[in-house]
């Protein structure tokens, strides 16, 4: 994907945030709870149940707020991807909402948004058909220069 080109180490944390493997220092992705490209998502917010879950339980409310947010708004815009990854239009949209999740998160969680970021993926992406979804999407939007925000508008791409 041609992302945005920025200089300095900012816009190489983002990029590595962006591509790094799922396998670090994290634990395994779980085995998926659903079998479906969707899973489940009962109160239709954009996120699925069992992501929803790990999100609450690893950053609760109200001590967690600002991180359980913004996983949130990149669990959202990742399961958008996931979903209208056929649509190349749709899915240039959902890149573009990642990388303005990501931004956030890096904004609320400045020294370790790379491993809170890398497990969220694998727990996004935890069957081969999602993670093909993902690709996809990713591949719909390669032609497409998505540029970073300057690190002080981060915050502002919190939503």
């Amino acid at each position: 994907m041609l992302i945005g080109r920025r200089e300095g180490t900012v816009g190489v944390i983002l990029l590595l945030a962006l591509f790094a493997g799922c396998g670090s220092e994290t634990s395994s992705p779980p085995t998926a709870v659903a079998s479906s490209l969707a899973g489940t998502d009962a109160n239709n917010d954009g996120v699925r149940d069992d992501v929803e879950t790990y999100i609450d339980t690893a950053y609760p409310v109200p001590a967690n707020v600002d991180t359980n947010k913004a996983l949130r708004q990149y669990a959202k815009a990742a399961q958008s991807s996931i979903l209208d990854a056929d649509d190349a239009a749709k899915s240039i949209t959902h890149v573009t909402e990642r990388f303005r999740a990501l931004e956030c998160l890096m904004a609320r969680r400045p020294t370790d948004f790379h491993p809170v970021f890398v497990e969220l993926r694998a727990r996004m992406l935890d069957t081969n058909p999602r993670s093909e979804a993902y690709l996809k999407a990713d591949s719909q939007a390669a032609a497409v220069n998505i540029p970073l925000l300057p690190a002080d508008q981060w915050v502002g791409a919190c939503i």
